[in-house]
């Protein structure tokens, strides 16, 4: 029964060459009985930052689909029976179908700071000037950036994906990082190793 599972944890991975990310919910049976998973639980998604809610859907995965990474839907174990600390999983994988806008702002800030500094220093009257501008302001604009950037990677597209088992006991919940729009391909349950 869903007061039967608890420590219920979840975790992405780093995006592989192609930016998919995979992730793993763990849910742990927490009673001294054994029980039976009744069904493979809810998996949704969050749209946080600049990701946009309409560009994101959950799927179950199949075979032949483009989360190669996740288990064959065979291995699947629909009624489940997990002895007292026994658990399961439910795998993920977010396939992006498009970057977030502006995900290379931090780089593009860095060279914007180096170009700003280029030009003051060439005018000739104002070099004196623009050496002393650029030395104060040099420091300033590449700490300003800096800061924005990391306010704006607060402000960057993230998905949180969740997990909650049959019954809606112990949501578990991982982030995907610079993501926007695409697809969480999700299993249903998994025997634990």
């Amino acid at each position: 029964t869903a007061t039967q599972l608890g420590s219920a944890t979840g975790a992405a991975g780093a995006p592989d060459s192609a930016g998919v990310v995979y992730g793993t919910f763990h849910v742990t049976n927490v009673s001294d009985g054994s029980c039976t998973v009744g069904g493979s639980g809810a998996v949704t998604a969050l749209a946080k930052g600049t990701a946009d809610a309409t560009k994101i859907q959950v799927v179950q995965h199949t075979a032949g689909d483009p989360a190669t990474g996740l288990p064959d839907p065979a291995t699947e174990t629909p009624g489940l029976v997990l002895a007292p600390g026994g658990a399961y999983e439910v795998k993920f994988a977010w396939v992006p179908s498009q970057t977030c806008p502006g995900g290379g702002s931090g780089g593009g800030t860095g060279s914007g700071g180096t170009e700003t500094g280029a030009p003051s220093p060439d005018p000739s009257p104002t070099q004196g000037e623009g050496a002393t501008d650029g030395t104060s302001t040099g420091p300033d604009s590449g700490a300003a950036p800096q800061l924005a950037a990391g306010n704006a990677g607060e402000d960057t597209g993230s998905v949180v994906v969740s997990h909650t088992p049959e019954g809606g006991s112990a949501t578990a919940a991982a982030t995907v990082p610079d993501a926007c729009a695409g697809t969480v391909y999700r299993t249903g349950v998994l025997p634990a190793p």
